[in-house]
């Protein structure tokens, strides 16, 4: 099935638009693409609008987080590679950067549940790494997803150079 994007005006797959209740469609007005682009501009505007929100709003936060992690969505599985060639595997079903800025934080605030890596960006600086995704998946679930990232990771493992080690 196909659709017009009401901003761009192009005709795209139903795939390329997102869901949405409240219309009759069950999708948005605007694909993908371009809601990125509309968000970027409105989060690069108004920066504070969002923080804002959810300290004014901290039910309906944790419901629409609640709700995005349940929605049908994309699996990722990606990997942080050091410059030796060790590598870390994960999976998200989260956006690729998104997942990144989540590793950064747990970084900084030292939280300790991915010690190699960790480790790694003690030794080469969080900056000389590079992340790449490795496989996308539409329609995965979580279960799926992980059997496939232990795969990978096992591979690593295999090879002598993965970072999802524990340090004993």
């Amino acid at each position: 099935m196909t659709k017009q994007c009401n901003i761009c005006g192009n005709v795209k797959e139903t795939t390329q638009f997102s869901k949405c209740r409240a219309n009759k469609s069950g999708l948005q007005y605007a694909c993908k693409r371009c809601n990125s682009k509309t968000n970027l501009v409105f989060r690069t505007d108004k920066p504070e609008h969002h923080a804002d929100w959810q300290r004014n709003n901290p039910e309906q936060h944790l419901r629409n987080v609640a709700r995005h992690r349940k929605a049908d969505k994309n699996g990722l599985i990606y990997s942080i590679t050091n410059p030796d060639g060790f590598v870390y595997i994960g999976m998200t079903q989260t956006p690729f950067k998104v997942r990144l800025g989540e590793h950064k934080k747990q970084y900084r605030r030292d939280t300790g549940n991915i010690p190699s890596l960790h480790k790694s960006y003690d030794d080469y600086g969080y900056d000389n790494h590079k992340a790449n995704v490795i496989l996308e998946l539409e329609g995965i679930d979580r279960v799926q997803l992980g059997f496939i990232e232990t795969t990978f990771i096992q591979l690593y493992k295999e090879l002598g150079k993965s970072l999802n080690i524990k340090i004993k």
